[in-house]
C-alpha cells in the first residue's frame, strides 16, 4: 500500500528543517524541534526519512541538484568559459536574494564532515567540471595545469563562501553589488586562466 503524501506538510518540514541547520547547526536541529516548527507529529517524520539525518541529506541531495543542474544546463547552452561563469554566478547570487537560506544551508552542512555530496553527484560534478576544463583549454580561456577540482572551487565552492562571508556581515556590508558580482567573475575566469 502507498502512502499519500501531503505535500504542505512535507514543505513545511523541509523549510523547517532547512531553516533550524542554518540557525543551530546540524546538531541543534533535532526531530522534536522540526516537528514541533512544522506543526506535524514526529511520526509523520519518521513514515518518510528513518530519522534526521536522512531528512537532511535529502535536502543537501536536493539543494547541491539545483546547483549541478544549473552548471549543466550553461555547459550545454554556452559557448566559452567565461559566459559559463558569468551566467553561473548571477544565477547563485539570485538564488542568495531569493532564498538566502538555501546558500546558508549548503554553506553549514559543506563544513560538517558528517555529510558529503552523493557519490552520483560527486561524479556528476566531476564529469561537468571535466567539461568545462576541455572547454576552456580548447578556447585558451583555462590554464593547461587547472584541474577538476579548481573548476569545482572556483565556480561554485567560491560564489558561496563570498556570500556568506557578506551575509555574516565579515568586513562590515552585509549585502553585495553588481560590481562585487562584476569583480568576483573576473576573479575567477583570470584565476582559471593562470
Amino acid at each position: 500500500m502507498s502512502r499519500i503524501v501531503d505535500e504542505s506538510k512535507m514543505q513545511r518540514i523541509k523549510k523547517v528543517a532547512l531553516e533550524l541547520v542554518v540557525q543551530k547547526g546540524y546538531g541543534g536541529a533535532s526531530i522534536s524541534a522540526i516537528a514541533k516548527e512544522a506543526n506535524v507529529a514526529e511520526g509523520y517524520l519518521y513514515r518518510y526519512y528513518n530519522g534526521k539525518q536522512d531528512l537532511i541529506i535529502d535536502l543537501l541531495y536536493s539543494r547541491i541538484n539545483v546547483l549541478v543542474e544549473m552548471l549543466e544546463k550553461f555547459i550545454n547552452s554556452c559557448n566559452d568559459v567565461k559566459e559559463i561563469i558569468k551566467r553561473l554566478y548571477k544565477k547563485i547570487f539570485e538564488i542568495a536574494k531569493d532564498n538566502p537560506e538555501h546558500i546558508k544551508f549548503i554553506h553549514v552542512l559543506m563544513h560538517d564532515y558528517n555529510f558529503q555530496v552523493s557519490d552520483e553527484q560527486r561524479k556528476e560534478i566531476k564529469s561537468l567540471s571535466y567539461k568545462v576544463l576541455q572547454m576552456g583549454i580548447e578556447n585558451n580561456d583555462i590554464n593547461k595545469s587547472v584541474t577538476e577540482e579548481e573548476i569545482f572551487l572556483m565556480t561554485i565552492i567560491y560564489p558561496i563562501e563570498f556570500i556568506n562571508m557578506k551575509m555574516k556581515n565579515f568586513f562590515g556590508n552585509k549585502t553585495w553589488t553588481k560590481t562585487d558580482i562584476s569583480r568576483l567573475t573576473n576573479f575567477c575566469i583570470n584565476a582559471l586562466k593562470y
